[in-house]
């Protein structure tokens, strides 16, 4: 098997069982990118409802002469929005004959013990309409995998009562914050603001500097999208069209940080360029518009603002 050339390709998740969005149907991106070494998969969802059957990633793709379905991971739902990076090898992708042109279908699946429901579908070819019958091949799939979790758990069952006369050590106490601290998926903002002072340029876009704020220019989407994700902040920047529009229509995008000298709070903020306020409002109710003077980016005469707390990754209102 050849190893994957460089290529980049974006697919549009489409509604396919309903019941699943929130005030609206569900939508969202997939961006697959191809390297020498492997191939990445990064997804960005919005609307989908949480607390519900835990939703899995799945590639479905032609594989000699029948169909390859490889579950990738789990898709995590926080406040309606879904965030998914995986890295596939070449070892990986060779052992289950992936071929970037013969994948198919990429999934977001809610597995039941009876029946597999399907609330989001991208087609990675236009000419694909969806096959019913890759339900029905899941849901084999799913009967072949409960049976072996049973094995398994008969078998761990029995290794159990073999080790219960042996004495266990006790862990070592650790103070409750402590634990609770580790276990989180806290906003690293020191990690955040390193990569982005790494990353991107300094500016100043306003024509009254304050000292709470600081200001990176951003012209590569894909490289703030990753950052964000390895801090564990959670934005769905390519799954709003219009943060998309700002980008390619005035060639960057703001982002920075706001420290509140009254509460001590911080937040990182994010800038969306647009020919005015009546235009490419990226976020209904919690955007505010911010005019810039002379600006270098032709017709564009301000941001949209919104403001996200580093404290526990929330949109701020």
């Amino acid at each position: 098997m050849d190893r994957p050339g460089y290529f980049r390709k974006y697919i549009i998740f489409e509604q396919l069982d309903s019941g699943f969005g929130i005030q609206r149907s569900p939508d969202g991106f997939a961006r697959l990118e191809g390297y020498r070494d492997g191939i990445a998969l990064s997804l960005q969802i919005r609307y989908l409802k949480e607390g519900v059957q835990p939703y899995t990633v799945i590639l479905i793709y032609d594989k000699d002469k029948e169909i390859g379905v490889f579950r990738i991971g789990t898709l995590q739902i926080i406040s309606r929005i879904g965030s998914f990076r995986k890295f596939m090898d070449y070892a990986t992708i060779k052992s289950l004959d992936i071929k970037p042109e013969k994948i198919k279908y990429i999934l977001i699946a809610s597995e039941h013990k009876d029946k597999v429901l399907i609330p989001l579908v991208g087609y990675c070819k236009k000419t694909t309409g969806w096959d019913e019958s890759i339900r029905q091949r899941l849901l084999h799939k799913e009967k072949k995998m409960e049976a072996r979790e049973e094995k398994k758990e008969k078998k761990a069952k029995k290794e159990k009562k073999k080790a219960e006369d042996i004495p266990i050590a006790q862990p070592e106490h650790k103070d409750a914050e402590e634990v609770s601290e580790n276990l989180s998926d806290k906003v690293d903002d020191i990690k955040l603001e390193k990569k982005l002072k790494e990353s991107f340029e300094p500016m100043e876009p306003f024509s009254n500097p304050r000292h709470d704020y600081s200001w990176y220019r951003v012209n590569d989407i894909a490289k703030l999208s990753n950052i964000l994700f390895l801090c564990n902040l959670t934005i769905p920047l390519f799954a709003n069209p219009k943060i998309l529009v700002g980008l390619f229509k005035y060639r960057h995008l703001l982002c920075g940080f706001y420290r509140s000298d009254i509460n001590n709070l911080k937040y990182f903020v994010l800038g969306i360029p647009a020919k005015d306020e009546t235009d490419g409002k990226p976020f209904e109710n919690i955007c505010r518009w911010v005019p810039v003077q002379n600006s270098e980016f032709g017709d564009m005469t301000g941001y949209w603002l919104v403001y996200i707390s580093l404290r526990d990754g929330e949109f701020v209102s």
